[in-house]
């Protein structure tokens, strides 16, 4: 399912760690990663005339060459095929081009460290890549996020697919995303915790008769996803709160020790005023777990 894998190194102190990262996907399946640096257009000096300077580029991706020796080194290290590719332009359009030309299955994009600022996420090349593109992105996480311990971000890429939560809105993004788990039978899942957390804010404006209506009916639809995903050959835990799905989401991913959190993104434009979903948005930018992001734009 994940035989080509598209990883956008840029360089930075956390590049290696990432990739480390993605090369446990050779556990399914994957045969070749494709690495690709951007040469960012808006970071090069450029004449009023003549536009940019063939001698920089020329430098720069001579630069990035060397530098990508530690990276295909280590991808060739495992038993992988590596390929380089250097291009110029704006990084994000560049890496979804890419993606399609190469016919990519999967891309891993990096989660950064957060500044003093906190959130960083927004307006980041991997929040564009699910914004605009219909690829699924895959986002391992650097160690800094568990508080530098390293040993954690290792113990949840070793076993990319061991324990996945599959949080559920009931949406046609959800609905996505479960046909998207269904395909990855045969990639060591060993249990999908799947989960509906119930809007407590929406939930106080309603009578104790109506609430335990709502209740049993997303209970009713659990069980129901619960049955076809068993019919797959999974085994299923479900669970269903009342919380604030932003935080709970994250939540239950600690509470069932899940390597892996795989949700739906609808992206910009697919609902008026929202990005790409409040919650996914926020799964992705304050979750210690890896998630793997499916599109479902229309």
């Amino acid at each position: 399912m994940y035989k080509k894998i598209l990883y956008p190194i840029s360089f930075d102190e956390f590049s290696l760690d990432v990739l480390s990262c993605v090369l446990h996907l050779k556990k399914v399946g994957a045969k070749e990663i494709v690495l690709l640096h951007v040469i960012d257009t808006a970071k090069l000096p450029m004449d009023k005339y003549e536009g940019y300077n063939a001698a920089d580029i020329k430098k720069l991706s001579k630069i990035a060459e060397l530098k990508m020796t530690d990276a295909v080194k280590m991808i060739e290290g495992v038993g992988l095929k590596a390929k380089k590719i250097i291009e110029t332009g704006i990084p994000y359009r560049e890496i979804l081009r890419v993606a399609a030309k190469e016919k990519v299955s999967l891309i891993a994009s990096g989660k950064q460290k957060r500044g003093i600022i906190g959130e960083i996420f927004t307006g980041s090349t991997t929040d564009k890549l699910i914004r605009y593109g219909g690829i699924p992105v895959y986002i391992p996480k650097h160690p800094a996020v568990f508080g530098g311990d390293k040993g954690k971000c290792v113990k949840y890429c070793e076993i990319p697919f061991g324990r996945v939560l599959y949080p559920t809105d009931w949406s046609v993004c959800a609905e996505t995303a479960l046909e998207y788990i269904k395909g990855l039978k045969n990639n060591g899942v060993e249990e999908i915790i799947t989960a509906h957390v119930m809007d407590e804010k929406a939930m106080k404006m309603l009578t104790p008769k109506k609430l335990k209506e709502f209740w049993n009916t997303d209970k009713e639809k659990l069980e129901s996803v619960k049955h076809d995903l068993e019919k797959q050959g999974f085994k299923v835990k479900l669970h269903i709160r009342i919380g604030k799905p932003n935080t709970d989401i994250i939540r239950i991913a600690k509470e069932e020790n899940t390597s892996l959190i795989i949700m739906g993104s609808h992206g910009k434009g697919y609902v008026k005023g929202i990005l790409w979903g409040s919650v996914a948005r926020n799964t992705v930018e304050y979750s210690d777990r890896p998630v793997l992001l499916v599109s479902c734009k229309k």
